[in-house]
């Protein structure tokens, strides 16, 4: 989910409006600047191409250097004069060169981040937003032309620059540029996550986990500070699905329940990315979301999904799966669903084993395959007898075969373990 547009600033202060000249712009900054008021400044630089009044004026080529050099000083005359040229470059479809303009200005801020204390933290956002769509903007760009997409590599390193400035302030917490980590982070989750590059993500997760970092990824204030709601709700999600990367299933739950409870109930389109990977996750974990609730965030293809996995029917969930194979592909979903076959196959055996008279423990592996047959599934018993050896692995079943007497030997409490008492963290 895309963060909010503000971080937890160091003072309370009224943010104004998105300026709509680049003298207001200049007058914002240079007031924001005198105040030391962060949630000014980001307002300040809250400029994008929505901006019509602003766009207008830069197409009419004003005086910018003289605008910013009269009403500001180094290093900030000069980071408004990149974003300014930056909106005006990205409004005419300039992608490249909106790029270089964005990054200079990222430059010019780390300059005076370095210097400052924690007071323009709120600005962070904004800079590192317009610096992850520009580069995104230019790799489509640089692709479109046959050449090779670098920018949002290169952003990246930008970024890291901004989370170092952070993340080794040695300020006391209340006043600690550590604060504005977490948008860096999540910026650079975004990034990482665009470029497949997910393994730098682990970086990232150990300096939050470190003892430095402020405890705060729950909601928690910590001497007077706490992190924005959706800059938590952001970093969850992330997290959230990079432990289904790594099948570590029951932290991916965790991690992804969080950030759907917390996220707001109007930020729709954000709910529905997190319930993306939530849905798959708990498949496996044996809780089935209510037809009601995927219908209510748009996600009706995994109602027939949900459906075959609980009944145990292998022919619905392989049509489904078939079905909308490309759109899990696109969300990066579709290894994690496929994942939930085996389930199939648990509720599938289960089904079966109640057919058996007097409760037997000792299930006839035929008597699996005929019932496979008969849903139009052929199957050697080898292949058959690997799947249960699988399931007992993982713990889906509690017994063992007897390969000699083709019987599959189960537990008299409790064969088929509720998937939820498991506590998976691997085993799907």
């Amino acid at each position: 989910p895309a963060p909010s547009a503000s971080v937890c600033p160091t003072r309370p202060m009224s943010a104004p409006g998105a300026p709509s000249t680049a003298q207001q712009a200049a007058q914002t900054i240079s007031q924001a600047v005198s105040r030391q008021d962060g949630a000014g400044l980001a307002a300040a630089l809250r400029l994008d191409l929505g901006n019509t009044a602003l766009i207008a004026q830069l197409n009419s080529s004003p005086p910018l250097e003289q605008i910013c050099g009269r009403a500001l000083v180094e290093p900030w005359d000069e980071l408004l004069l990149e974003q300014l040229h930056y909106i005006k470059a990205a409004a005419a479809g300039e992608h490249e060169a909106a790029y270089s303009h964005c990054e200079r200005a990222a430059a010019c801020f780390q300059a005076a981040f370095e210097k400052e204390s924690d007071w323009p933290v709120p600005a962070l956002h904004s800079l590192c937003l317009n610096l992850r769509r520009a580069a995104a903007a230019a790799d489509a760009a640089l692709v479109a032309k046959g050449e090779r997409a670098a920018r949002q590599q290169e952003a990246a390193r930008t970024m890291q620059k901004f989370f170092q400035v952070c993340v080794t302030d040695r300020a006391p917490l209340p006043v600690s540029k550590k604060w504005g980590a977490l948008v860096v982070i999540n910026a650079l989750f975004h990034v990482y996550f665009a470029i497949n590059n997910l393994r730098l993500c682990q970086n990232l997760i150990r300096a939050v986990e470190g003892p430095a970092f402020p405890k705060a990824l729950d909601g928690q204030t910590v001497e007077g500070r706490h992190f924005a709601k959706a800059e938590v709700v952001t970093y969850k999600y992330f997290t959230g699905r990079l432990a289904l990367l790594n099948s570590d299933f029951g932290a991916a739950e965790r991690q992804l329940s969080w950030a759907f409870e917390r996220c707001p109930r109007a930020a729709t389109g954000n709910k529905r990315l997190v319930l993306r990977y939530l849905v798959p996750v708990r498949l496996a974990l044996g809780v089935f979301a209510s037809e009601a609730l995927l219908r209510k965030y748009g996600l009706d293809y995994f109602v027939p999904l949900c459906r075959a996995v609980h009944r145990g029917d292998l022919n619905a969930f392989e049509e489904q799966l078939a079905t909308h194979q490309q759109r899990f592909i696109r969300h990066g979903s579709y290894l994690l669903v496929e994942r939930s076959k085996l389930i199939v196959y648990r509720n599938f055996f289960r089904r079966v084993a109640l057919l058996h008279p007097d409760k037997s423990t000792k299930l006839d592996i035929k008597r699996f395959q005929a019932c496979l047959k008969a849903t139009n599934t052929e199957m050697e018993v080898d292949e058959i007898e690997c799947i249960l050896a699988n399931l007992i692995y993982c713990g889906y079943i509690k017994g063992y075969i007897s390969h000699a007497h083709g019987k599959l030997v189960v537990s008299k409490g409790a064969p088929f373990p509720p998937l939820r008492e498991l506590g998976l963290t691997s085993a799907v």
